[in-house]
């Protein structure tokens, strides 16, 4: 069914959805009583019966690897996506009412069913996840039991994160960020519309089911002074405080050759850098002199190292790497990364080293590579692994904000002043572009700095425009 349109389906979708009027841009009041910049209205697919077709295709190849017994539209507006799916696949439905009957069998759930049976939810927009809450907990009341739902649109408004924290896995067609770049690239709006609705997402978050008698009030964005009283680890504390004095959120990613190479290129760098990010094993000269000179640098320019040792195995093991004598990690770090593909033990076994009380982690949440696997179902658990941690973890490696916790971190790798990619699939964004659609709080270059032909040049002009796009965020 994925070979219907042979050539990129998905923006040939989002540029539909688009032209029927289902994707609206200009200022709409929502339910909530927020203003918004964007509308989304996917009820209008019912009057055009291929694109319902063909949106039905899409939805069910997201779930069709799962094993459930029956389908179930959010009432009213997924009820002909549910339809559609069911019809396609020969799979059959129930469907939850808007309200109890009030004669007959006053059943809240129709059709034929027995308690124990799985089910799939499907909703056309996901944003606090509130309706589908609602009909999940109608479902497991009548003895259904739910694990997975679908949606055409994550609006990345929290509900997917809550959805995870309930025990739920949701599966989206598009993702809100990318409905807007297939939008862009296509010509369909303007930068500055991607822009604004970029951060109108971004500044309204739910991190919890709202009220829905209550509109919530949008966060507001706070400086980097004002969020050190926020932070639990005493690290993310130092680091908005560095940002703050030296007026910089540029991290270098040093990938020299050598260890005498990196030494040179610290001191050269550092009066403009906030951390310095290394790979240690990477270095043939490395010895234990090479740390001690690199710390006195560290202070010498007032920056933090970062050893982006990724680990990423079980609690054993990275706690043997993190301590072993070789690299000497734990005796100068500052602060590493962590991947969470073996869940929490590998946080929980690096915070009982002991040495995280002045030390932080950074758990990679995506990455930049163009085919990452780094997809939402690892991204909320990541968040949420994080969130659990805060003693340890200060942030998170990603493309785009993850969470709304101002005491946590975003390090937004991949930035270039010329967006480009390179032959090994790195792609790359703007300072302009991370803070004012991606939401970061540090930037780390490494090419456009270390490869140019006067690095410290370099480092200044990524200094003065991430500081310069920082304060335009807000």
């Amino acid at each position: 069914m994925r070979n219907f349109f042979p050539m990129h389906p998905k923006q040939h979708l989002a540029l539909q959805l688009f032209d029927i009027g289902a994707v609206q841009f200009g200022q709409f009041m929502l339910r909530s009583g927020i203003p918004s910049p964007i509308y989304l209205d996917m009820r209008r697919i019912v009057s055009y019966p291929a694109l319902l077709r063909q949106i039905s295709q899409e939805l069910w190849q997201l779930i069709s690897h799962e094993p459930f017994d029956f389908l179930c539209g959010v009432p009213y507006a997924a009820l002909s996506l549910a339809s559609g799916m069911s019809l396609l696949a020969d799979k059959p439905m129930v469907v939850k009412r808007k309200e109890r009957k009030s004669y007959g069998a006053k059943r809240m759930v129709e059709g034929v069913y027995s308690a124990g049976q799985t089910c799939v939810v499907i909703e056309d927009i996901v944003t606090s996840g509130v309706s589908l809450v609602e009909t999940i907990n109608d479902l497991e009341q009548e003895g259904l039991l739910v694990q997975h739902a679908v949606a055409i649109v994550n609006r990345q408004q929290g509900g997917s994160r809550i959805l995870a924290q309930k025990g739920y896995t949701l599966h989206a067609l598009f993702s809100i960020t990318e409905l807007l770049d297939l939008l862009l690239q296509a010509g369909r709006i303007e930068p500055s519309v991607h822009h604004q609705t970029l951060q109108f997402l971004q500044h309204t978050t739910y991190q919890k089911l709202p009220d829905t008698s209550v509109a919530p009030a949008p966060p507001v964005k706070l400086t980097y002074e004002e969020r050190v009283s926020r932070c639990t680890n005493p690290i993310a504390k130092r680091l908005l405080q560095i940002m703050t004095q030296k007026q910089t959120n540029l991290a270098l990613s040093a990938d020299t050759q050598t260890a005498a190479e990196l030494l040179q290129l610290a001191d050269t760098v550092g009066e403009h850098i906030c951390m310095l990010k290394t790979h240690v094993d990477n270095l043939p000269d490395f010895d234990r002199n090479f740390t001690e000179q690199l710390r006195a640098i560290a202070q010498k320019h007032n920056f933090l190292l970062f050893e982006d040792r990724k680990f990423a195995d079980i609690g054993h093991i990275v706690r043997l790497q993190y301590t072993s004598p070789v690299f000497g990690i734990s005796e100068w770090a500052d602060v590493v990364t962590v991947h969470v593909v073996a869940g929490e033990a590998s946080i929980v076994a690096l915070r009982d080293t002991g040495c995280f009380d002045q030390r932080g982690m950074i758990i990679i949440a995506q990455m930049s590579t163009k085919d990452t696997l780094t997809d939402e179902s690892y991204l909320q658990k990541a968040v949420e692994i994080g969130g659990s941690h805060r003693d340890c973890v200060i942030g998170f490696v990603a493309q785009s904000r993850v969470h709304n916790d101002w005491g946590m971190l975003q390090f937004t790798p991949g930035v270039h002043l010329a967006t480009k990619g390179d032959s090994m699939g790195q792609t790359y964004n703007t300072p302009d572009i991370v803070f004012k659609e991606r939401g970061a709080d540090v930037i780390i270059v490494g090419r456009g700095i270390y490869a140019a032909p006067n690095p410290a040049e370099a480092a200044r002009t990524y200094r003065q425009a991430g500081w310069k796009a920082y304060w335009e965020s807000f």
